[in-house]
């Protein structure tokens, strides 16, 4: 396992902070301390950039400005403001978390209250409750790992819980020498803006004096890379039924993605190369998945599948937003054969 010093961390602490500061971004839910628009924003980030979260949040602010709206909301309309974010399972569980809060007194303020909600992780719970409430905890997310390995030099396999301890040590460290709220999120902002993953700008680091990575010239080999999760290949069967203007859907019990969403009726089965027939392929986390599609104007029968519903092409932004579903449709109503 390896280790760590605090030795220097008081003074670089103050000077994280200040330069924090003079150069931090001016982001929308940096506004102020209600953990509601931060609780937002740290959920969209995940697997999102920054730049590309901001539209989001801002639209999705106008339609639930607080708790209460968005508890009090339709799912289909959280779908609805989430469409184009992915991992639609984010949405889902700030829906119930919403209701779950709505439900207490108050937001809760510690982190381990925190992470009794859905979807509250060990991160997010910290990120909010440090930020909001500043409890004096700190945070680990990639740009912290990255800043954190370089300036200790620790190659920690930070994707094991007992390696990453050594890391969420560190950051608890920091959390009391300053503000939590400003200097977690300095250690945010610096490996966002300057120690990137590739061509970090040194020079202008306010750690670069105590950089262990800098010093031994290890900045291109730290943090060490997580394996990559392997591929699964899927060959998804879709029938594409259609009555009156609309298309049959199903609670996906039977598909490893979009797992309890609505999908199209079909079957999957995994396969150890790419299969010879398909209509369009497409990803979704590790799943690579090869579509082919059946159109189909026969009588459906629904009997061995549950919750069979009919949807219109208008009402997918809304009941059906994903993008699989949609190419899959356009592609159906193309050049593929009924039978």
């Amino acid at each position: 396992m390896s280790s760590w010093s605090p030795k220097g961390t008081t003074l670089e602490a103050k000077k994280l902070v200040d330069w924090y500061r003079e150069n931090s971004r001016p982001l929308p839910w940096r506004k102020n301390r209600n953990p509601y628009p931060i609780w937002i924003s740290e959920i969209m980030l995940q697997q999102t950039t920054v730049k590309a979260v901001i539209p989001y949040f801002t639209n999705f602010m106008k339609r639930f400005p607080d708790v209460e709206s968005l508890a009090e909301a339709r799912i289909e309309d959280v779908y609805e403001r989430w469409a184009g974010l992915g991992y639609y399972s984010r949405a889902r569980n700030i829906h119930k978390a919403a209701q779950e809060i709505n439900a207490l007194s108050r937001f809760p303020r510690k982190h381990q209250q925190l992470l009794q909600l859905s979807g509250f992780g060990d991160y997010t719970a910290r990120a909010v409750s440090s930020q909001a409430f500043g409890e004096a905890v700190g945070v680990v997310d990639g740009n912290v790992i990255r800043v954190f390995s370089r300036r200790f030099g620790l190659a920690v396999e930070h994707w094991k819980t007992k390696e990453k301890r050594v890391l969420q040590d560190i950051a608890d460290h920091y959390a009391q020498l300053q503000k939590p709220s400003e200097i977690n999120q300095a250690f945010m902002e610096l490996g966002a803006t300057i120690c990137s993953v590739q061509s970090p700008t040194c020079l202008l680091c306010p750690l670069k004096r105590n950089c262990i990575a800098l010093k031994e010239d290890r900045i291109a080999e730290l943090p060490l890379k997580k394996p990559k999760r392997p591929t699964e290949i899927w060959h998804w069967n879709v029938d594409l039924f259609e009555k009156d203007g609309k298309f049959a859907f199903v609670k996906n019990e039977y598909a490893p993605f979009l797992k309890k969403q609505w999908i199209l009726p079909g079957s999957v089965s995994q396969k150890k190369t790419v299969p010879k027939r398909f209509d369009f392929q497409h990803a979704i986390t590790h799943h690579k998945i090869f579509v082919e599609i059946t159109r189909r104007k026969s009588k459906f029968d629904g009997a061995k599948f549950a919750d069979l519903t009919w949807f219109s092409r208008k009402q997918l932004k809304e009941k059906v937003p994903f993008s699989l579903i949609q190419k899959t449709i356009d592609i159906g109503l193309g050049d593929k054969k009924t039978r």
